[in-house]
């Protein structure tokens, strides 16, 4: 059902009075918002406001045309290019990945021979989910990161539990490369960019900085100075893991893509980039999240799926170096909501401004819920470790909880956070505010060893 926009939505001054407010609420530098209505008529309506500045540093101000890193957004753009594999016939979604990467192997054989492409497009493939080798600049970044793993652990067995893995759609985009003969970049430009019209969208920073482009902004390790955050010193993540997190582009750019998802494949310039029967099936539950979420629902291809007060929404975001994104999809409205932002607290301004713009439409961003009866977490209290990150949680004096954030591996160059209250909501889930933002942990046993799932699983470290 087509969903005609208000006037002043986003058109106010109301609007940018709200959005020049929550930005400094939120210490966030510059961000755009953006929504986007399809009518039954054909008709597009695309609006975009903007406030602050690309750089504390620059005082450039944030502008329409300005580009932004979407981050782990790019990973739906990498699932459409599989998915125009499927549709062609290269492969199929149960296709064992070494039937075409002969060349791929992790650390467990077995895991390694069983993994399949859809369990690289829904994070069960089991791969160790965060690493970041920079295999250089070359066009054979991505096939040498590939030959890399033969040393990656395995956090469940290929098909087990969900476990968020940049890794995985690193690998998907090597398929891409292989079965097109060409680079994903290269893919991306031929296959999505051109056919929807996109010029404000790129992958690497020497493109990026022909456009006016956003810098991102991190915690100041000073907590007593008025500065709250202060820009990166490191922009980019390596082009070498480009599949899962480099794409970087305008506000109009991600909603013409966005666009194209709603309308079932087809982009605003009138040229198809996917069938309706592959959009629809990036959109089929692929991994219940019951028990472990009250937000989201479950996982398909590459989007997640949540409910909004009985309107489906299929969405996904991003976090790279000091930049946060948003991209909220209602096929069943055909409207798309997003926020970019260049702050490490940005989920929060886009937490805030989106459920006013969803309040607007009729709509309810849903909060994580407290079950009835016991929220006593003692069971979970203890330390969960990934290769790259650890959570401590714990009692505090006063017979609360707490959690306390460590990265054992330096990947943002984030600064480290202090204790984090926790808000039980059951025995085995709770809430944490993450730079402002609500995140929900929930305790789960993953073949006999407890976990820690804040969408990755973290495994109980040993007493």
């Amino acid at each position: 059902m087509p969903t005609k926009l208000a006037a002043d939505l986003l058109n106010s001054p109301h609007w940018q009075q709200r959005l020049d407010t929550l930005a400094t609420k939120h210490s966030v530098p510059g961000a755009q918002v953006g929504v986007v209505a399809l009518g039954d008529d054909g008709s597009v309506d695309v609006r975009v406001l903007t406030t602050g500045l690309t750089s504390l540093k620059t005082k450039v101000e944030v502008d329409a045309d300005t580009l932004f890193q979407i981050g782990s957004i790019t990973k739906i753009w990498t699932t459409t290019l599989v998915m125009q594999l499927v549709d062609e016939g290269l492969l199929t979604l149960d296709t064992p990945v070494v039937e075409v990467l002969p060349e791929f192997a992790i650390a467990d054989a077995d895991n390694t021979k069983n993994v399949t492409v859809r369990q690289l497009l829904t994070h069960t493939a089991g791969i160790d989910g965060d690493v970041f080798t920079d295999t250089g600049d070359g066009d054979d970044c991505i096939e040498k990161y590939v030959t890399g793993l033969a040393s990656a652990i395995s956090v469940t067995p290929a098909g087990g539990h969900l476990s968020y893995s940049n890794t995985g759609f690193v690998v998907a985009g090597r398929i891409v490369e292989v079965l097109r003969g060409q680079t994903w970049d290269e893919a991306l430009t031929e296959r999505i960019y051109r056919p929807l019209g996109l010029t404000q969208a790129v992958t690497r920073p020497e493109d990026a900085i022909l456009f006016r482009v956003a810098v991102g902004h991190l915690a100041n390790p000073d907590q007593e100075s008025a500065e709250k955050v202060l820009p990166t010193t490191r922009w980019a993540l390596p082009r070498s893991v480009g599949p899962a997190c480099t794409i970087t582009a305008s506000m109009g750019d991600l909603l013409a893509f966005a666009a194209a998802h709603l309308r079932g494949g087809l982009g605003l310039t009138g040229e198809r980039i996917l069938s309706e029967e592959s959009v629809a099936a990036m959109r089929v539950p692929q991994f219940d999240l019951a028990g472990l979420s009250t937000v989201d629902q479950g996982w398909g291809l590459g989007w997640i799926l949540s409910d909004w007060n009985g309107v489906s929404c299929v969405h996904h975001s991003g976090g790279v170096i000091g930049q946060i994104a948003q991209l909220h999809t209602f096929p069943e409205l055909g409207v798309a909501i997003s926020v970019l932002t260049n702050s490490h607290r940005g989920a929060a301004l886009a937490h805030d401004i989106e459920t006013e713009i969803a309040h607007a439409l009729g709509l309810t961003y849903p909060e994580p819920e407290a079950e009835p009866g016991e929220t006593d977490l003692s069971a979970l209290v203890g330390a969960y470790e990934t290769t790259t990150d650890r959570i401590e949680l714990s009692r505090t004096k006063d017979g609360g909880y707490q959690v306390q954030m460590v990265a054992r591996v330096e990947i943002t160059g984030e600064p480290p956070m202090p204790p984090l209250p926790v808000t039980p909501l059951s025995r085995s889930r709770f809430l944490v505010e993450l730079a402002g933002a609500p995140f929900e942990a929930a305790g789960v046993t993953v073949n006999g060893d407890e976990h820690l799932y804040m969408t990755r699983l973290f495994k109980k470290a040993d007493a």
